[in-house]
């Protein structure tokens, strides 16, 4: 289970009381619309649709309206979707050019409310007990409440840390009106996909950008040795995030070292450009970013021409349903449980519905989980059906990494 007291997911609670407590009508099309005004955005529009509506009575006029859409944009730097606002306006103004904004808030409102008890039940899945016989059933049902929130929006309300206990503190009416983890599981129906999948193998891969730089090829050597199955690489190229660490020639380096998997996870902004370089390293897999290539089936192709295996990976805020018309064609998928290319994150146990999407999709493919996976998260992550394990600090600075190793694979095998 997800473990609480360890620091590294606390909490804050997030202000709801600029919402009208009221009940939200059914608007067409305002789920996308809130999707894009969630968060900062969100508080900034309140704020300036307020200034022309002194009075509080929810009605401003058309023009302010506007205006105060692009000030919260400006003021929030999100990107609001022009169509959708004046689709909004189209349908909920009146014929003297007024528009009653409570309408959009209250919506907002009612739909934080749900998210907030969708967020609830998925700790619920990944904190409770589960038989291994009932692993299909609790990664159905979790495909099924990936919130609609941004992962950004929810590391603003949380304040980026959230552990079980702080959330049902802070959360407290979405915890108590939410499904238990039984209650979940007694309405899904029996899964057959995971169980007809085969075999899905553990693999455990220390992340070396947590180890001494200085003695790179020994440690890689150590890990091994206590029980490691891949060696990840991070490489960032300063561009697609904003960290700059190795390239190709480190990867040859640590080949001379071990004939252990090098598993190269490239968070750059043309990935294509470094194949040749890779596979001459000795790399065996070559993970791009879906986000960063435009043809990302041609991407898959020129990776196995060169001999090396390709992987996917996902930004947190991607959605899964994005990578599945080219899982057939790959290695592996990598959710990312951390903004690629910082350090010090918090792991996002809201992503793990995403995981177990994948994972009922495609019972057989590997699915790979970085970012603040360590001891206390490696069982949400093996409960969503993820089975190739990096982990950076987790490992390297633990005070003995082989019982690390050894309790991230025994984590995965039991639920698989």
């Amino acid at each position: 289970p997800l473990r609480v007291g360890t620091g590294e997911l606390g909490s804050s609670p997030f202000n709801s009381s600029d919402f009208p407590n009221r009940v939200a009508p059914n608007l067409a099309g305002i789920r996308v619309m809130i999707e894009r005004l969630f968060g900062s955005c969100l508080t900034a529009l309140t704020a300036e649709l307020k200034k022309s509506d002194a009075a509080n009575v929810g009605i401003v006029a058309i023009d302010d309206f506007k205006s105060a859409f692009k000030a919260a944009s400006t003021a929030s730097s999100a990107a609001l979707d022009q169509k959708l606002v004046a689709d909004f306006i189209t349908k909920h103004s009146t014929s003297s050019g007024k528009i009653n904004y409570f309408t959009l808030l209250d919506a907002v409102g009612k739909a934080l409310e749900e998210d907030d008890k969708r967020l609830a039940e998925v700790l619920n899945l990944l904190t409770g007990k589960c038989e291994k016989t009932a692993i299909p059933k609790l990664r159905k049902a979790l495909a099924k409440l990936a919130p609609r929130q941004s992962c950004q929006t929810i590391l603003k309300r949380t304040g980026g840390k959230m552990s079980p206990e702080d959330f049902a503190k802070s959360f407290s009416k979405a915890s108590k009106d939410a499904r238990s983890a039984e209650a979940i599981l007694s309405e899904e129906t029996e899964s057959k996909e995971a169980k007809n999948g085969g075999e899905i193998k553990a693999a455990i891969c220390p992340s070396v950008l947590s180890s001494d730089f200085a003695k790179l090829g020994l440690e890689c050597q150590e890990m091994v040795k206590l029980g490691a199955d891949w060696l990840h690489m991070d490489v960032m190229d300063g561009h697609f995030v904003p960290n700059l660490t190795i390239g190709a020639p480190v990867i040859a380096a640590v080949r001379k070292y071990t004939k252990a998997c090098l598993d190269c996870h490239l968070m750059v902004s043309n990935p294509g450009q470094w194949l040749p370089d890779f596979a001459k390293a000795g790399a065996d897999t070559f993970t791009f970013h879906l986000e960063a290539v435009e043809d990302p089936g041609k991407m898959i192709d020129m990776i196995l021409e060169k001999g090396m295996k390709p992987g996917i990976a996902l930004k947190p805020d991607t959605p899964a349903e994005d990578v599945f018309p080219f899982c057939d064609k790959l290695n592996h998928v990598l959710v990312m449980t951390v903004e690629p290319g910082f350090g010090g994150q918090s792991f996002m146990w809201w992503t793990m519905p995403k995981v177990a999407k994948i994972r009922v999709k495609f019972p057989s493919i590997g699915i790979q989980v970085d970012g603040g996976v360590k001891t206390h998260t490696i069982d949400a992550c093996a409960k969503a059906g993820a089975n190739l394990i990096v982990s950076g600090s987790g490992i390297f600075k633990a005070e003995k990494p082989g019982d690390v190793i050894s309790i991230m694979r025994k984590s995965v095998d039991s639920a698989n």
